[in-house]
């Protein structure tokens, strides 16, 4: 009798003041520009993407989410984007007692019908559903409006953002709060910054998960210009541009995520770096097997005067399965079940769940795809320059998405230190005198030259001087 007492009181706990799934979602107007960003942690890798070309006086629009195809997030061809968060139950008295309850996904109907959020204002003023009682949407349109639905409760954006993470901003008291994906958020956006896409990603950097509960996809939204950068398990370095109109454009199609990448993250040189020589070694890594293209150019922009440089690998690809981590231990505990040993069992299994799942930064390590490093040497560059670099990557059998990494730039030395870095013992001072020294005015020559340099030698020069 108590260890049913005890089963009902952990499972009570559990399954009221754990939320399924952690997100972080923000939107933000500055300077005649409207961002907006989200990270999905969650356990499931399978992430996919949908697009669903306007029909039937329906917007067009880009579906985000899991395997089930149950909407989590997305925008439509007008500016309106969207994500959720789940929660603790949340009762909603008056919405049952004035509105109807809408049995499909009522943010696919807001996505498809609505372009400001007055119009989504209206929807909600009529229709709650099921996912309202353990869930909130942070809703954004293209004129610098957004609002947060929890529940019976609407709230208005207040500033130039609002950011809306796992507790309820009207019932801090169940749970979820203080969060520090949301401070961090409401810190940055709260700094003096220039609002870009990689502000966004910096933020999306800081407040993503890893361990347990990981970051499984993200979101930069450029709501006026209807574009998307996408990126995959928490890697910033590398993004997937989504010009929404041309896809919806394609018809409907559905992709997924991790198909898409190929966790590439540049290594050297650093950016910025002074490689002093006019040949240059970079080096990258990412999923074998996959084509990988640097681009290579004087040109920030990359608008013209590119180099490209294919480098393809063919190494077999390795997969770690957590569940092998765990089938030993699984397999041990078959005969305590057999031994009617079920109860004790449960709550062990119940107890660590319960003290694992508070809301702070999961340390416990992830299994990892194996990753190579690859590298290009590229010579012959012009002396005293800056060059900037990418990859560009993509699978072997998915050619509608290429993925491309962040630029990193490096400088370029002297003809004269490449010379000097191709003589393996260090450069020192050796003063000579030419064997036939010409007098001219009194004035005998002298030079500094490299050991293994003669005087003459093609590409060296010798510079002299009177003083």
């Amino acid at each position: 009798m108590k260890i049913k007492v005890i089963l009902f009181v952990l499972l009570s706990i559990l399954f009221t003041g754990i939320p399924l799934y952690a997100c972080t979602i923000f939107y933000v107007v500055k300077d005649n520009k409207i961002l907006a960003g989200n990270n999905e942690d969650w356990e499931n890798p399978s992430s996919k993407m949908w697009f669903y070309p306007a029909e039937n006086n329906k917007y067009g629009w880009i579906k985000f989410g899991w395997g089930s195809g149950f909407p989590q997030g997305g925008m439509n061809d007008q500016g309106i984007f969207w994500d959720a968060s789940s929660g603790a139950y949340l009762a909603m008295p008056i919405s049952e007692a004035t509105k109807e309850k809408y049995t499909g996904a009522l943010m696919q109907k807001v996505i498809e019908e609505c372009a400001n959020i007055e119009e989504v204002l209206e929807i909600f003023a009529n229709y709650y559903c099921e996912d309202q009682y353990r869930a909130q949407y942070l809703v954004g349109d293209s004129l610098g409006n957004s609002i947060i639905v929890e529940g019976d409760n609407i709230i208005n954006i207040d500033s130039n953002f609002q950011v809306l993470t796992n507790f309820y901003h009207s019932h801090t008291d169940l749970g979820g709060y203080p969060c520090w994906r949301h401070e961090t958020a409401k810190d940055m956006l709260s700094s003096n910054y220039n609002l870009t896409p990689y502000f966004i990603g910096s933020i999306l950097d800081a407040t993503h998960q890893e361990g347990r509960y990981p970051t499984q996809y993200s979101n930069i939204y450029d709501l006026k210009n209807n574009h998307i950068f996408l990126f995959h398990y928490y890697n910033y370095e590398e993004f997937i541009k989504i010009d929404l109109v041309n896809e919806l454009n394609q018809g409907y199609r559905s992709f997924d995520i991790p198909d898409l990448f190929s966790r590439v993250k540049l290594l050297t040189p650093e950016d910025g770096e002074e490689i002093e020589s006019t040949s240059v070694t970079l080096s990258w890594e990412g999923i074998p097997g996959n084509n990988y293209e640097v681009i290579l150019s004087t040109d920030p922009e990359f608008s013209n005067n590119n180099s490209k440089y294919q480098v393809n690998t063919n190494s077999d690809l390795i997969v770690h399965s957590g569940f092998l981590y765990f089938l030993p231990g699984l397999l041990l505990a078959i005969p305590w079940i057999r031994k009617k040993r079920i109860p004790f069992f449960s709550i062990m299994i119940l107890l660590a769940v319960l003290f694992n799942s508070q809301c702070t930064k999961s340390e416990i390590p992830t299994p990892e795809i194996q990753l190579v490093e690859m590298t290009k040497t590229i010579s012959n560059l012009s002396a005293n320059s800056t060059y900037y670099w990418k990859i560009n990557a993509h699978a072997p059998n998915q050619d509608e998405f290429y993925s491309e990494t962040l630029t990193r730039y490096f400088n370029t030395g002297s003809s004269l230190v490449s010379i000097e870095k191709s003589i393996n013992t260090p450069v020192t001072p050796n003063w000579k005198a030419p064997e036939n020294p010409k007098i001219n005015g009194g004035f005998r020559g002298l030079a500094v030259v490299p050991p293994g340099i003669e005087p003459g030698t093609p590409g060296f020069s010798v510079l002299c001087s009177t003083n």
